[in-house]
């Protein structure tokens, strides 16, 4: 090996070792980055020469610049964030739902219930009394009052639901587009032998993010692509650098229908079941409409029992056919539509029986004991009113309780998958610091081989002279 092969070598050295203490102080600068990959410089020997039929090594040489990557830790971590997305969507707007039903620290509903009939058990001590009467009327109102505040806090908490969807589908289209575009980046730096390291790692960040807002699929193709897929139907999301869109029919104002316009494909018409469009769907649609649709139930129960036996009573007057709150046709709307039939007053209250005797309390005793019979639903009755309430109360808090822990194991399990990810991906300083330390004596050494040539050479022509 002559003089100028050494020189090439601690050159090549040089520039190698260059290379790999700036890959390493890029680790150590992205340290805290989000879904930032180290990399590693993958090092082997260069192509051997042969001098006087002996094979001589030429130095070293980069192969490559790898990330460390694991696609089936991606995968899960993609599963385990649909799914808590999901449950974090559930429980949070539970959460926010459940005050309405605290009997605890507010007079609602469920008192509200037991106060009226109270007030027509105590009218009974006295039909004629005027202020048992208003007694009866005043606890009449606060229930309609109850009636009235929980509707509306359901109906604002739909239509909450309904609304967040405009946001929520322009940040997935945000999020699927950017993929689309790293993809096209990603491919046009690696045809010319680029390194598109940190990009990749970009969009993996991006299909974690979206994997938290819907439910998706994902595969990587040879030419470093990423195609994207929707689990709730298997429609393209992104194919290549095409990217689909999310869009909102609000034909119905109230509820919006949730269209996918896929890559290269036509509009259709989804109902998302993941992530937390699928949750807000499903609030929107079903688990509040469910909760609103007891209160209704019990509303028009309450108006068709008391209702019935009132028109049956008189009044001090004679009065009959009276009803106490006003009729309601359907189920649907009854507890935003509860209230007092305007023809009531204090003095057309029918506690009498008996038109003859004015003073007589059957009717409203037979009010009174509405409050143990079985009158939830109407037309078929299977429960008292207090403990249809009761019942939907506890349903409430077991689905409060049982999403919170829900929340809690999903936290955990992601968290134990993003740990893993950092101990086979995220940066070490430890081991970037002793990388740094190698590669700079390793420059050092290249440096002192070029010395050492030079001065071997120098030594050569001081002998020709």
């Amino acid at each position: 090996m002559g003089l100028s092969a050494a020189l090439e070598i601690g050159k090549n050295g040089l520039n190698i070792y260059s290379i790999a203490q700036n890959v390493t102080g890029e680790n150590i600068a992205n340290v805290n980055t989000p879904g930032y990959s180290r990399q590693k410089v993958v090092l082997e020997s260069a192509p051997s020469t042969t001098a006087n039929g002996f094979p001589l090594g030429t130095g070293v040489k980069i192969t490559s610049i790898q990330r460390y990557y694991d696609g089936l830790l991606q995968q899960q971590l993609v599963n385990s964030q649909t799914t808590q997305g999901f449950d974090t969507t559930k429980s949070t707007v539970l959460q926010q739902v459940e005050p309405s039903f605290n009997e605890v620290a507010n007079d609602g509903i469920g008192t509200a219930v037991a106060n009226y009939f109270s007030a027509w058990q105590d009218l009974t001590l006295n039909p004629g009394g005027s202020s048992e009467r208003q007694v009866v009327m005043t606890r009449a109102q606060i229930l309609t009052d109850n009636f009235h505040s929980v509707s509306k806090a359901l109906n604002d908490s739909i239509s909450t639901q309904n609304a967040s969807l405009v946001p929520l589908t322009a940040s997935i289209n945000s999020t699927i587009n950017n993929i689309a575009k790293l993809n096209g980046q990603i491919k046009s730096t690696e045809l010319v032998n680029g390194n598109a390291n940190e990009m990749r790692d970009q969009r993996d960040q991006l299909i974690r993010n979206l994997s938290s807002q819907i439910g998706i699929s994902f595969t990587e193709n040879s030419d470093g692509t990423t195609d994207v897929k929707y689990a709730d139907t298997g429609a393209a999301l992104v194919t290549g650098t095409t990217a689909g869109a999310f869009s909102l029919d609000t034909t119905n104002p109230n509820s919006s229908v949730v269209q996918l316009t896929p890559a290269g494909g036509a509009l259709t018409t989804v109902t998302p079941t993941t992530g937390q469009l699928g949750a807000t769907v499903a609030l929107r649609d079903t688990i509040i409409p469910g909760y609103l649709s007891q209160i209704d139930t019990l509303a028009k129960s309450i108006t068709d029992a008391v209702n019935t036996v009132h028109s049956t009573g008189f009044s001090p007057t004679g009065g009959t056919g009276q009803n106490f709150f006003t009729p309601q046709a359907a189920v649907a709307g009854s507890a935003a539509a509860f209230s007092i039939d305007p023809g009531l007053n204090v003095n057309t209250i029918a506690a009498s029986g008996n038109a003859l005797l004015p003073g007589d309390n059957s009717n409203a005793l037979a009010i009174a004991q509405l409050t143990n019979a079985s009158t939830v639903p109407s037309g078929a009755p299977s429960a008292t009113f207090s403990s249809f309430y009761s019942s939907l109360v506890s349903k409430v808090g077991l689905d409060v309780a049982s999403s919170k822990t829900t929340v809690s194991q999903d936290e955990a399990f992601t968290n134990q998958l993003s740990t893993l990810r950092e101990s086979n991906s995220g940066v070490s300083l430890d081991e970037e610091l002793t990388n740094l330390i190698k590669y700079q004596q390793s420059y050092q050494a290249s440096a002192k081989l070029i010395t050492t040539a030079t001065a071997m050479m120098d030594t050569a022509l001081g002998m020709i002279q």
